[in-house]
């Protein structure tokens, strides 16, 4: 009978082979497809909404200002006022809860709503 370390170096020596058929296994099969993975469309079906976000711009003219409502799926998230008299500006609601602060042309706030919370 063969010493216990021929014994175990011929185990290694086949774990080893067997380890890299399967590693050019897995990258052929990465590499056939991907190219089919890459032009894969997805799109709702009947009766669902799509997937990207619906914006809407809704234009409500004053007597002393023309304000521009920008709003995501429903959701208004900023309105920019354009003064007949005076400086245009935004309104921004940082947080999604509905109080709108004024934004200064220079900051940009993006907003900052909880999506998930646990």
């Amino acid at each position: 009978m063969p010493p216990l370390h021929y014994t175990l170096s011929f185990l290694y020596d086949q774990f080893e082979l067997f380890m890299k058929k399967l590693f050019f296994v897995f990258c052929f099969a990465a590499v056939t497809t991907l190219p089919t993975l890459s032009q894969a469309r997805v799109e709702p079906r009947e009766g669902e909404e799509p997937i990207a976000p619906e914006r809407q711009v809704t234009i409500v003219n004053d007597d002393d200002k023309v304000m521009h409502i920008h709003q995501v799926n429903g959701k208004v998230y900023g309105i920019k006022v354009v003064p007949k008299n005076g400086k245009p500006y935004n309104l921004i609601d940082p947080n999604g809860e509905g109080n709108f602060i004024r934004n200064s042309a220079d900051k940009i706030l993006v907003p900052e709503w909880v999506l998930l919370r646990w």
